[in-house]
């Protein structure tokens, strides 16, 4: 009798949990459909995911947000990145944020339109900053700039949230 009871009890805490993650999954694609179609009418900006600019100073629920950024060691015509100009990116970060860290040389692989790109020896930073609009608005800005100074496609970019431990 007590195992039926439990039998019954463990198959209605599956359906549960399959109705909570069916519905948890057709809310993310329902997510990422609206997100694909408004993203091909206009490139939203950071600030235009906050609803409230007046009740919510950042994005994400952290003090500060921790920022990677990956520049390939060449431009896209294959000349080599000089150091000098990480140099320069690193005293930009530092200059603006009190801090960077430079990553050691790694290397990467990254696919775009069937094609295999291999990087070798590729440069990387991240930063700990203040979690505020303005900050995550400079660094969309800031990729730009480096995609334009480096004469890149692509730079790759994260934004996470951090609590530096006390």
């Amino acid at each position: 009798m007590i195992v039926a009871r439990q039998s019954k009890s463990l198959i209605l805490v599956l359906g549960v949990s399959l109705i909570i993650i069916s519905s948890i999954f057709m809310v993310y694609i329902t997510y990422n459909i609206n997100s694909e179609s408004s993203y091909s009418s206009k490139q939203p900006s950071i600030s235009d995911s906050i609803k409230d600019k007046n009740d919510s100073l950042h994005v994400f629920d952290s003090p500060q947000i921790k920022v990677d950024i990956l520049v390939p060691s060449k431009r896209n015509d294959g000349t080599i990145i000089e150091n000098i100009e990480f140099e320069e990116i690193r005293t930009e970060l530092a200059t603006r944020f009190g801090g960077v860290t430079v990553l050691t040389p790694f290397n990467g692989t990254s696919i775009h339109n069937e094609t295999r790109y291999d990087g070798m020896n590729n440069s990387g930073f991240y930063v700990v900053a203040p979690n505020t609009i303005e900050n995550l608005e400079w660094f969309v800005n800031y990729k730009q700039t480096l995609k334009d100074r480096l004469h890149q496609d692509r730079i790759f970019m994260t934004f996470s949230p951090t609590v530096i431990a006390p």
